[in-house]
């Protein structure tokens, strides 16, 4: 990874959920009234109908990249991320009331960690939130725990990484499965062991160690994700997913988000679907169309594209943010961080540098969501799938016990 692209990562907190890891200097301090979407306009005064909020109760709602991490506002001197990851049992019961107000049950909680010891030290911080708060907090690695999901009334913690390289050998695999992971991306936008990232210029595809990689994954019951890999390596590690389910956790289709390499072929969203996958929906402006303006129309567009081509039991929601986004950092600071991207995310924003899309850039987006399928004619079955039900599905067929 190169500094360039380390230091991005830094400025992009919310995106690689988990640790927090966004600087906020003196000068960039998060000003959530600037962003226009206080808590107030969506909490208090945004109505939804009874249609969405009875969907939502029903379902188990999961977002395959996100975090209900908050780094934008303080108590006792500490971000909230900060405050909950460092001093057991800060997460109180308002904390706790407001993430499930919000709609979702299960975060995919995944940084993009590439050093073994720094994924060791993620997966003790996010083991050790569940342990200082059992009473709010379920660790999701298990068939039992996914269906158990509405009944428990748990915040779900689905322990993922957008890399592979901590797995310096196969048996390291086991290791961290043992630790609660569930997910991994096989690479993130550079090249690995294990193949090419969307980033690279020539993608060779999956090595043969990712491929041993991915069979032993397979074997303990460790989900798949492709989502940041180049398309030659996508496909190398679909096709390696051998009668277990393929993961696209966040990703749009290229089709209509014309030549962003970070959205996938139709070829790809094919073979995921072969295997009974999923492919997350993401937020973010400049993953779901290649210009401005952009809509909660361009989000939902994606979901129309995957049910026609695929079928409707293979899209879902992988938000790559967290409840608070990052449209909730100073101006300033979402300025410098579209102008500091790499060339190749094709960034692009409006007048107010807003790096999600508007009408999703809140906590209460699920509920946004549910309206938009509900307006657009879906039937009830369909945008529970949406909303949860297919990734449950998918990741109940991938776990082992």
């Amino acid at each position: 990874m190169t500094s360039k692209r380390r230091n991005f990562i830094k400025k992009m907190g919310a995106t690689v959920a988990g640790i927090s890891v966004m600087p906020l200097s003196a000068n960039h301090e998060p000003n959530v009234q600037k962003s226009k979407i206080t808590l107030k306009e969506r909490k208090e005064l945004k109505k939804y109908s009874a249609k969405a909020k009875q969907l939502i109760n029903e379902t188990a709602c999961i977002d395959m990249l996100s975090t209900f991490g908050d780094d934008y506002h303080k108590r006792d001197g500490k971000s909230l991320t900060e405050l909950w990851e460092t001093v057991p049992g800060s997460f109180t019961k308002e904390d706790y009331q407001f993430v499930r107000d919000a709609g979702m049950n299960v975060f995919g909680w995944g940084n993009m960690i590439p050093a073994y010891d720094d994924m060791l030290k993620f997966m003790a911080v996010q083991n050790g939130i569940i342990a200082s708060n059992p009473q709010y907090f379920e660790r999701i690695d298990s068939k039992s725990k996914l269906e158990n999901l509405s009944s428990s009334k748990k915040i779900g913690m689905l322990m993922t990484n957008q890399e592979s390289s901590h797995f310096r050998t196969v048996d390291d695999v086991n290791l961290f499965y043992g630790l609660g992971q569930r997910v991994s991306q096989l690479t993130y936008n550079g090249k690995n062991r294990l193949g090419c990232g969307a980033f690279e210029d020539v993608d060779t595809g999956i090595t043969e160690f990712g491929k041993q990689i991915v069979r032993r994954m397979n074997e303990v019951g460790m989900g798949v994700d492709v989502s940041h890999c180049g398309d030659m390596t996508t496909l190398g590690g679909i096709e390696a997913c051998e009668g277990v389910p393929a993961l696209i956790t966040h990703g749009g289709c290229r089709t209509i988000a014309k030549g962003l390499a970070r959205s996938k072929t139709d070829e790809a969203i094919k073979a995921m679907a072969k295997t009974d996958g999923v492919i997350g929906i993401p937020i973010l402006r400049f993953m779901v169309s290649e210009k401005e303006p952009v809509y909660i129309e361009n989000f939902l567009n994606h979901i129309d594209y995957v049910a026609q081509l695929v079928g409707i039991d293979h899209v879902g929601i992988g938000s790559d943010q967290g409840l608070y986004t990052e449209d909730y950092a100073d101006l300033q600071l979402r300025k410098d961080t579209l102008e500091n991207a790499p060339a190749k995310y094709q960034c692009h924003t409006n007048e107010d540098y807003l790096l999600t899309i508007e009408k999703l850039n809140h906590p209460f987006r699920v509920y946004d969501i549910a309206e938009g399928l509900i307006k657009k004619g879906y039937k009830d079955e369909h945008i529970k799938m949406v909303l949860g039900d297919n990734f449950k599905r998918a990741l109940s067929k991938i776990f082992k016990q």
